[in-house]
């Protein structure tokens, strides 16, 4: 089996913004082909290819679809990745996504999913004709590729795999039809066969592309933009107030979560489970204050926030949550607001990424964003105690408009999960920002206790 030279890819790699591993030690280990969509005898070869590569610390298996070209294409070569020989025949190597006559092959086996390989499976969940004329490939995701159909479609393919059913799958296979006003519509997803090298796992996904949307981060930002323009007024008389947006972005979470309890896996933690979740808690906190001794001097209040959940009362309901919910994560269409990437955060195991959890731990990751969102701006126009009191006053309005949309937190218990997940998730973002951003350092001190 000709396969694409191992050191090629392995200096094609670390240049991906979907890499996630050490680029000064990348080894290519294996590359699975997992057969060919097109034969490139036509002039053009497709095919999805799986690489498993090792950074010295972990190892990770990437989902490759690769075009194979006669022919050089000039517009195409930051894509270009290597060559191959065969029979004597010298083959160009591309990233199948951006070239979209690859895409159009990879397209085709939605239409026809009995014509395909036997070590890919295309499953299609609802009717689709697209014609295909335009395919744009979508330059601004990080963890997976997106290419564009016809302004109507969304092709996403996700760079990290392993074996099991992708989150983001699952949940809108079983969402995106009764909860289509908040999800994404799912048209489809492509998987490896159960046979196959690395087992079965999910490739990519084929939903509804939602083209007026706009996403809630920079619809936030252009929000707290307007407000610092004019930093004496308060929020609500500010050009841009977001507050509606806001509340109305909490009843949509509020609407998901109680699909994903009702469609999906839920139960309860008893006093074991709390306990194993605060001592996640203290022992995150611990790692962070290691990095970032300043953390140190609250570690009794942060603890004693901590611990609160240790005491609490179980039951206590879990369910499948969205996992990485945050401002990013949504988009405003003309109808109502819709979350979307439910696959968790790609770095994690399949399995953490699937732990049934309280949806507070998605509440907190909203509130953290608004805050984070507020103070992404102060970065740019600069503090002053006007300014800075401004985009407080901002953060705590939507906050506060959002958990009134959402209905939270509705009792004792939900309070005292809420602020630890909060905290949680604050210190998380401190030790983010000291190991690669210091100047944010300070952004979310206000929400850890002490």
């Amino acid at each position: 089996m000709i396969t694409l030279d191992h050191r090629a890819l392995a200096e094609y790699l670390p240049r991906q913004r979907w890499f996630t591993g050490r680029d000064e030690a990348v080894e290519v280990q294996e590359i699975h082909p997992l057969g060919w969509l097109a034969e490139p005898g036509s002039g053009l070869g497709v095919r999805v290819e799986l690489a498993t590569v090792s950074d010295g610390v972990s190892t990770t298996v990437y989902n490759l679809p690769l075009a194979y070209r006669v022919e050089l294409v000039g517009n195409l070569e930051h894509a270009r990745i290597g060559t191959v020989v065969v029979d004597e025949v010298e083959l160009h190597v591309y990233d199948a996504l951006v070239d979209p006559e690859a895409i159009a092959v990879l397209m085709a086996g939605f239409a026809a999913p009995d014509r395909v390989t036997a070590e890919l499976q295309y499953v299609c969940n609802s009717d689709i004709d697209l014609p295909l004329d335009t395919i744009a490939p979508l330059l601004v995701e990080q963890s997976n590729s997106s290419v564009i159909i016809d302004e109507t479609a969304m092709l996403k393919f996700f760079r990290r795999v392993s074996p099991g059913r992708n989150p983001d799958v699952e949940v809108l296979a079983a969402l995106s039809e009764e909860y289509s006003d908040t999800v994404p519509k799912l048209y489809g997803w492509l998987s490896t066969a159960e046979d196959s090298p690395v087992g079965a796992c999910d490739l990519g996904i084929l939903q509804t592309f939602l083209r007026t949307a706009t996403e809630g981060w920079e619809s936030a930002r252009v929000s707290v933009r307007d407000l610092l323009a004019e930093p004496e007024l308060a929020p609500e008389d500010a050009g841009g107030d977001f507050a509606g947006e806001a509340e109305r972005l909490g009843a949509a979470t509020r609407h998901v979560h109680e699909g994903m309890a009702r469609l999906l896996p839920s139960g309860t933690w008893g006093a074991a489970e709390l306990g194993a979740l605060a001592d996640r808690f203290l022992a995150r906190f611990a790692d962070a204050a290691r990095v970032v001794p300043q953390l140190a001097e609250r570690r009794e209040a942060v603890a004693e926030c901590f611990d609160a959940v240790r005491d609490l009362t179980p039951p206590v309901p879990v369910q499948r949550i969205h996992g990485d919910l945050h401002l990013g994560q949504t988009l405003r269409t003309s109808i109502n607001w819709k979350l979307i990437d439910f696959e968790g955060e790609p770095a994690r195991p399949l399995a953490e990424r699937t732990r049934l959890d309280s949806p507070m731990r998605d509440v907190a990751g909203m509130v953290r964003s608004f805050d984070y969102v507020a103070q992404s701006v102060l970065t740019q126009v600069g503090e002053s105690p006007t300014i800075s009191l401004a985009a407080q006053a901002w953060t705590e309005r939507n906050v506060a408009a959002f958990l009134r949309g959402y209905g939270a937190p509705e009792s004792d218990l939900e309070a005292t999960l809420l602020r630890a997940y909060e905290v949680d998730k604050a210190v998380y973002e401190v030790l983010y920002e000291a190991q690669h951003r210091p100047g944010w350092i300070a952004i979310p001190w206000r929400a850890i206790p002490g």
